[in-house]
């Protein structure tokens, strides 16, 4: 009689490329919303938004990191530039990269990894908006890919200028 408790056979180990999102939190957060109730009920326009965005990583042990983005959104009534709001967000993962190359690590916790965040943070300043009595800011679509690139030039530009003063 076959026992009906015999543990499947356990799968290959795969060798493709992988990230694996472990835990996705909030390390910081905070809205500010200096002249309500005023800015509320004096029917604000829609207001001037400057989104500033960083991106951080580290490793954390073996495959395993640590990436975050993290925002400072600024808005501004655009009639007497007195600020609307002000949301300061600072959102992280703990990723494990599987068979990734060394070389590919970086592009991969800088453009990869925040892609996959996007969505998360774009929802939670949305509901943060919305909760601080605006209508819900959706933050447009963002190319992580070329804020790495340039990056990757700043860097480049800076190690050619120190190098040149050496």
């Amino acid at each position: 009689m076959a026992d009906s408790k015999t543990t499947p056979p356990a799968p290959a180990q795969s060798t493709e490329p992988s990230i694996q999102v472990v835990a996705q939190y909030m390390k910081d957060f905070s809205f500010e919303n200096p002249h309500a109730p005023e800015s509320l009920v004096s029917g604000w326009p829609a207001p001037e938004t400057n989104v500033q965005i960083s991106l951080a990583q580290h490793p954390l042990k073996d495959n395993a990191y640590e990436a975050s983005l993290n925002f400072r959104i600024e808005a501004k009534n655009k009639k007497d530039n007195k600020m609307a709001f002000i949301i300061d967000l600072h959102y992280g993962a703990m990723v494990v990269l599987h068979n990734i190359p060394k070389e590919n690590v970086q592009p991969v916790l800088m453009v990869e990894v925040p892609k996959l965040l996007f969505p998360f943070v774009r929802e939670i300043v949305a509901n943060m908006t919305s909760q601080g009595g605006y209508p819900p800011l959706y933050l447009t679509p963002i190319s992580f890919e070329a804020i790495y690139v340039s990056e990757m030039k700043r860097l480049q530009s800076e190690k050619a200028k120190q190098s040149g003063t050496a």
